[in-house]
């Protein structure tokens, strides 16, 4: 073509192989996640395609193909010897990541997102040419479960023996009975891992979704704590009570989705103790959207472009995506609602940002 440079041509389809390549390895591991594959391999140690498949109860034909696309990722290791069957291994600092749910580095349930996102490309591609969005009800199941197993696995690394213990005098307000309310509460878990913890805490979440409700319901149940915890279905910025005194609010990378997160952090502030706390995860995005570069942000824009703004857009919301409320922003919504004290903690993931809010 003309006026192009035929070495940048072939070094950008060169990227785009790579690009469709790690998309269809994603797949691969979403397989294999759901199968038992991995820590299958991880558990059991090398094994040849036939071996692995006995331990999985798998067909060898199918695990065998699925073995040698993930060697060719990288993903795994193999040796050979002569006409002998290859003996593939799953390395350890590879496990950490796809095979053990309870490793801090785990996340191989994120690759679950990959299919179920992608089931809804045309929905999603509806809404571009007619305007609106994509109701949370309208995406499958699958992407929940994803996000419930997901979500588990870094709460139980991370909320109680980390965040709640950062945040100065947070567990001995919880210890004595401190009022918790959670933002988008999804499967339940955040706050079933408080009620445990601090058996005198009063939980209560909210979320949008009948599903999540449900599922949370359940866990609660299952756990023991559902005469201490409740789960209502509802938008919390029109449900949250204005008592002024609450010890804790948990909003978990949920308030990019919000109808209107100005609403939400006001509601926030009239249900807080003036000691109270906001305990907020959002996605960590530059100020300038232009700025957000590399695979991280990629990552991040793509579920937005499937999820986040769809979501958001069915529920008449603003939509800002989820690099939408960086830093700055942040401080200027908590600023406006009465939210005044905003520290950032240590991140938990290059993917999000953690901070610190109070009145």
């Amino acid at each position: 073509m003309d006026g192009c440079d035929s070495t940048a041509v072939q070094a950008f389809a060169g990227r785009f192989l790579d690009d469709v390549s790690g998309g269809m390895t994603s797949v691969l591991c979403a397989l294999g996640d759901r199968l038992g594959l991995f820590r299958a391999l991880a558990e059991g140690g090398p094994a040849s395609s036939a071996e692995l498949a006995a331990r999985a109860g798998l067909d060898e034909r199918h695990v065998r193909e699925w073995l040698l696309g993930l060697l060719s990722a990288g993903y795994l290791d193999a040796r050979q010897q002569a006409a002998e069957e290859p003996v593939f291994s799953l390395p350890p600092e590879h496990a950490a990541v796809l095979a053990h749910d309870d490793s801090p580095f785990f996340l191989g349930g994120a690759a679950g997102l990959v299919p179920a996102l992608a089931a809804m490309l045309e929905p999603v591609a509806e809404t571009f040419r007619s305007g609106g969005g994509v109701p949370q009800e309208a995406y499958p199941e699958g992407l929940y479960r994803t996000m419930w197993r997901m979500s588990a696995s870094w709460l139980g690394t991370l909320l109680l023996p980390q965040w709640i213990p950062a945040i100065d005098g947070l567990a001995g307000r919880l210890a004595a009975g401190g009022r918790v309310a959670h933002l988008g509460s999804g499967g339940g878990h955040a706050l079933v891992l408080i009620a445990r913890a601090f058996p005198r805490a009063r939980c209560t979440g909210y979320d949008r979704l009948r599903l999540h409700v449900d599922r949370a319901r359940r866990e609660a149940a299952d756990a023991g704590v559902s005469d201490r915890v409740e789960f209502v279905h509802g938008d919390a910025a029109d449900l949250l009570p204005a008592t002024g005194d609450h010890a804790l609010v948990l909003a978990l990378d949920v308030l990019h989705d919000a109808p209107d997160p100005a609403a939400a952090l006001h509601a926030v502030r009239a249900a807080l103790a003036d000691d109270g706390v906001l305990l907020l995860l959002e996605s960590a995005g530059a100020e300038r959207a232009t700025d957000n570069r590399g695979a991280a942000a990629a990552l991040l824009y793509g579920a937005s472009v499937l999820y986040s703004v769809p979501v958001s857009l069915a529920a008449k919301g603003r939509a800002p995506g989820m690099l939408g409320l960086p830093a700055g922003e942040l401080r200027r919504l908590c600023a406006e609602a009465g939210l005044t004290s905003v520290r950032e903690l240590p991140p938990p993931t290059p993917l999000n940002a953690l901070y610190e809010i109070r009145p």
